[in-house]
């Protein structure tokens, strides 16, 4: 099922929960071992179809992993989509405001920052509690200087499409959205 989100181009924060620790490979960056915990990425959709087509394609199943994040999400499962709507990529911005904060921590330098190649930057951050988003537009407001609107969309599993994909052995289309702007 796809979520309510914008056409409009913006950047975002892709919240994920990882239940159990999973050896992952990952194109050029290698193997690495995820723990257990709440991880978020940090990306942006300025490309046709905005935010909707890009939050889509992580919320899909994917053969062919495109993006480092592809890789994470083989097997953890999205909890939740942060995003603000504007004109200029915020994505080096928001990664930043999770680097400072005292609850993340980077656990693969270079995830989802190929783009940088001169810094050892990720776009993945990994928390062993569940984020504020509060928290979160808090820290993102102050870091920037000037107020930036921040969207929240949360996520649950859908147990229909699980139940289906037991039926058939095919992988779910995992989510139904509730949808909360703060």
């Amino acid at each position: 099922m796809r979520m309510e989100l914008p056409e409009a181009k913006g950047t975002y924060v892709l919240i994920v929960f990882v239940p159990q620790m999973k050896r992952l490979e990952i194109g050029r960056l290698g193997a690495h071992d995820i723990i257990p915990g709440f991880y978020a990425y940090v990306g942006s959709a300025f490309g046709p179809g905005g935010l909707r087509a890009r939050i889509h394609h992580h919320l899909e199943s994917v053969a062919q992993p495109h993006w480092h994040i592809d890789y994470l999400l083989a097997f953890a499962e999205p909890v939740g989509v942060w995003y603000a709507l504007t004109g200029r990529k915020l994505e080096q911005d928001l990664a930043e405001v999770l680097e400072r904060s005292s609850i993340w921590r980077i656990p693969i330098p270079r995830f989802g920052a190929s783009d940088y190649h001169r810094s050892r930057t990720s776009h993945l951050f990994y928390s062993k509690r569940r984020p504020s988003f509060s928290r979160f537009q808090q820290q993102v407001n102050g870091a920037m200087g000037e107020p930036i609107e921040i969207a929240q969309r949360r996520i649950a599993p859908n147990s229909s499409a699980s139940e289906t994909a037991v039926a058939t052995g095919k992988k779910p289309s995992r989510l139904r959205c509730q949808t909360v702007v703060a």
